[in-house]
C-alpha cells in the first residue's frame, strides 16, 4: 500500500484517536462545544477533580481499612450511607452539606483535622455537591470485579504516590560528593560496602560524552581543546555544545522512531517502488527538530495524535533543518508542521492494494490505536 503524503492523509485519524480517548477539543470538527450529556460532564468532572481528591485526604481516616465516625468516602455506597451522625452530603445544596462545612472549618467538625485544604480543592468539592455529588458507579463483570477499581495495596504503589522532597543522605565519604545526586549514590554504595570507581580521565570523559549525546565519537581537534581547557566549567561546555549539536536530535530521535515503527520503506530496500513510503522522512525530520528545539513531551505528544486540529505555531523555526522554512503562518492557514507530525498515525504495515478494503481500514485504525496507546 504506497502512502506518498502521510502529513496530509491522516487527519481522518487524529480526531477520532482523541475521541476514544477522551481528550478531544471542543472545537475539534464533528464535535459541538458544550454539547455533551450532563451526567458524562458530571462523570467526567468527578472523576478528574473529585475522586483523586478523596482519595488522597480523607481514604486515610474514611476508608478501606479506616472507617472514623462510621463515614468512608471510597465508594459511592459509603458515600450514600454516610457517618454515623448521618448523611454528610445533601446532593445539589452546598449550604446544608455536612461534608462541606467540616472542610471549611465553618462548625465544630473541622476535616481534615491536619489542615484546611486549600481553597482550590474545597471549590472542587462545593461544585460537585452542586451539580448533585454525582459518583459514577462501574459495572461489574460476571466475576464480581469492578473494572479499572484499585485495591489499597495497589494504591500504595512507588508511581501513585504524590511528590515530595527526600532528606539528603548522611555519607562518610563527604569528600566526594559534589552535589545532592551524587549523595544518594553514595549512600547506596556505603551500605553495600562498596567504593565508587575512580573518576574518568578526560579522553574517556569526552569520548563517552560525545558517544552518549550524539552517538559519534568526538575529533581529534575537540579532544585536544577539551584538553587544553583548565577551566572549572570545560566539562559543562563540552556538554552544552553537544546539546547544541544537530546531531542530538537525529541521535536520540532514533529512539523515538523505534517505539512508533518508523520507516522510509516497507521493503527496506528504498528502491522507488510501491513499498517506499516517500514521504516519511518529513516525519522523521519533525522528530529531529523537536528534540534540537526541546519541544516540551506534552506538546510533542499532542502534536503527532492531533496536529492538524491544532493553531499553528506564530513564532519563527530555527534554521538548520528541512523543515525551516515553514515559518509564520498567516492567520487560519493550515498547521503544516503540525499536520507532518501526524504521519505518526500514517505510518504502518496495513497489506495491499489488493486486500479487502475494510480489511485495510480496519487493520489502520487498530495500528493507529496500539501505537498510540503503547507507545
Amino acid at each position: 500500500m504506497k502512502i506518498s503524503a502521510p502529513w496530509i492523509c491522516v487527519g481522518f485519524g487524529s480526531a477520532a484517536l482523541l475521541t476514544l480517548a477522551g481528550l478531544a477539543p471542543s472545537s475539534a470538527k464533528g464535535q459541538a462545544a458544550g454539547k455533551r450529556p450532563a451526567d458524562a460532564d458530571s462523570s467526567a468532572f468527578f472523576e478528574t477533580k473529585v475522586r483523586p481528591l478523596l482519595l488522597e485526604r480523607c481514604s486515610a481516616c474514611h476508608g478501606e481499612k479506616q472507617q472514623a465516625g462510621g463515614l468512608r468516602l471510597d465508594n459511592a455506597a459509603g458515600l450514600a450511607k454516610g457517618a454515623a451522625s448521618g448523611a454528610v452530603v445533601a446532593a445539589g445544596d452546598a449550604v446544608n452539606s455536612t461534608l462541606l462545612r467540616a472542610v471549611r472549618y465553618d462548625g465544630k467538625t473541622k476535616m481534615p483535622p491536619s489542615g484546611k485544604l486549600p481553597a482550590e480543592e474545597i471549590a472542587a468539592l462545593t461544585e460537585w455537591v452542586k451539580r448533585g455529588a454525582v459518583w459514577p458507579v462501574a459495572q461489574k463483570t460476571a466475576t464480581g470485579a469492578v473494572p479499572g477499581s484499585f485495591t489499597l495495596l495497589q494504591r500504595q504503589f512507588w508511581s501513585f504516590q504524590p511528590v515530595k522532597k527526600s532528606a539528603i543522605p548522611v555519607v562518610k565519604n563527604s569528600a566526594w560528593v559534589r552535589n545532592p545526586i551524587d549523595a544518594f549514590v553514595l549512600a547506596r554504595l556505603e551500605a553495600k560496602g562498596l567504593k565508587p570507581a575512580p573518576p574518568a580521565d578526560r579522553r574517556a570523559l569526552i569520548r563517552r560524552a560525545s558517544f552518549d549525546l550524539i552517538g559519534l565519537p568526538p575529533s581529534p581537534e575537540e579532544v585536544q581543546a577539551f584538553l587544553a581547557d583548565r577551566s572549572p566549567n570545560a566539562y559543562e561546555k563540552v556538554v552544552d555544545r553537544l546539546l547544541a549539536s544537530p546531531r542530538y536530535g537525529e541521535r536520540w530521535g532514533r529512539h523515538w522512531l523505534d517505539v512508533v515503527r518508523y520507516a522510509d520503506s516497507a521493503d527496506a530496500r528504498g528502491i522507488g517502488s510501491e513499498g517506499d513510503f516517500s514521504e516519511a522522512w518529513r516525519y522523521r525530520d519533525w522528530v529531529v527538530e523537536a528534540l534540537n528545539r526541546d519541544m516540551p513531551y506534552r506538546d510533542f505528544i499532542m502534536n503527532q495524535i492531533a496536529g492538524d486540529l491544532m493553531p499553528p505555531e506564530v513564532a519563527p523555526r530555527p534554521g538548520g533543518t528541512r523543515l525551516a522554512g515553514l515559518d509564520a503562518p498567516a492567520q487560519g492557514e493550515i498547521n503544516i508542521p503540525g499536520t507532518i507530525a501526524t504521519g505518526m498515525l500514517a505510518l504502518g504495515n496495513w497489506g495491499n492494494g489488493d486486500a479487502d478494503k475494510d480489511k485495510i481500514l480496519t487493520d489502520i485504525a487498530d495500528d493507529q490505536v496500539d501505537v498510540v496507546s503503547r507507545g
